[in-house]
């Protein structure tokens, strides 16, 4: 693809502007109690047997059912409220070898499909026994979600072979949403490309974490910034909630990083050349992401460790509890909104689940995030 002019993305439309929390402007500082601390349940897992080559999954659909799903063989387990795991789906045909390699998946509502990825642009649906290949969208996949209109794939401007699968893409418009119509692929919102010197950095400024919301609306979240937005079904964004201006922080690699950046290039059956990457990496900021009703279940990384963070869409509220006992390390992790209580998963199919229920997060001791400020259109 050839070298064109790139800008980066302007907001252009009249927004409402409103400190989620903060002291007063001339007041001086005061010390910040500290964050609340809150254990979870272990469901089920172990880090000692993960299969390290595969990932799991884990949704919930519209009843609150949790299902976890194995990325190498395709197989379903439903975990009960009473931490019971039973099989929902087994493996069918050459399934069984595991070889599947699943990237992403997120869960229809009605808990009947699950929309895979696997590789840049790699979709498939899996429906009972039926798995059948989509569409490739010809875009580098990000996130995908699975709302009420169907499945979802947010993508960067990057194309992976072929052609536009859209078919009416301007270069300098390429998709940022897509929804899948009919078996064909349709713009659902687009996005300026940004003037970024590598592919690398254009990642970490662009790729997002999906979750559904009501009625149609899809939340997105930025992995290496603290940006939350809600779109309607029509691609608008309805509102947003950025925590410290919502950019992406750079860091200069450790020499830990570099190891794993070569240990995954290996891994990949590629060569790693240091000189071509970037000296500093984007700090990863969200972990996971789901919606219920009207709240938002953010996982985030931050100096003090793991925190889940709730966003109330009605009230305008951003709190945060700090998790004990989760270490992501290099990954992310998996999180579903289940009828009992919000669920997280490791990423390595084997490992860690937890569970908090739902009334002890209603009793726990939230607090409010510092420097959040959330944004919504003005209506016209």
């Amino acid at each position: 693809m050839r070298d064109r002019n790139l800008t980066r993305a302007a907001i252009t439309s009249l927004l409402l502007v409103t400190p989620v929390c903060g002291r007063a402007a001339g007041n001086p500082p005061v010390a910040e109690p500290p964050v609340a601390r809150i254990a979870l349940e272990r469901v089920a897992g172990d880090p000692a047997q993960g299969n390290q080559n595969a990932l799991q999954f884990l949704e919930a659909d519209a009843k609150g059912r949790v299902f976890l799903l194995h990325g190498d063989s395709l197989k379903v387990e439903q975990i009960l409220p009473s931490g019971r795991i039973v099989t929902w789906r087994t493996p069918q045909g050459k399934e069984a070898s595991g070889d599947a390699a699943v990237t992403d998946a997120a869960l229809s509502p009605d808990g009947s499909s699950w929309l895979l990825a696997s590789g840049a642009d790699e979709i498939s649906l899996l429906s009972g026994d039926d798995h059948r290949q989509l569409p490739a969208p010809h875009w580098w996949v990000s996130a995908l979600a699975f709302t009420t209109d169907g499945p979802i794939l947010a993508v960067l401007p990057g194309q992976v072979g072929g052609m536009d699968a859209t078919g009416q893409t301007e270069w300098d418009k390429p998709p940022l949403l897509l929804r899948l119509d009919d078996q064909k692929w349709e713009t659902l919102r687009v996005q300026e490309v940004p003037a970024l010197p590598s592919f690398e950095e254009l990642k970490a400024e662009r790729d997002l974490k999906l979750a559904a919301g009501r009625k149609g609306a899809l939340w997105a979240a930025q992995q290496n910034a603290y940006l939350l937005r809600r779109y309607s079904r029509q691609g608008a964004v309805e509102e947003s909630v950025a925590v410290n201006g919502g950019s992406v922080q750079w860091k200069e690699r450790t020499e830990e990083d570099w190891k794993a950046l070569e240990k995954t290039a290996q891994a990949a059956g590629t060569t790693f050349t240091r000189s071509r990457h970037p000296k500093a990496a984007a700090v990863r900021v969200v972990r996971g992401l789901t919606a219920q009703d009207d709240r938002v279940y953010l996982l985030v990384g931050t100096p003090e460790g793991v925190a889940l963070d709730r966003w109330d869409a009605n009230s305008q509220v951003l709190d945060r509890l700090l998790l004990d006992g989760i270490s992501p390390g290099r990954s992310y992790l998996s999180v579903a909104a289940g009828r009992d209580g919000l669920y997280v998963a490791e990423r390595v199919l084997g490992q860690r689940i937890w569970r908090l229920d739902w009334q002890r997060l209603e009793n726990a001791k939230w607090k409010p995030v510092p420097e959040a400020v959330a944004q919504r259109p003005r209506k016209q």
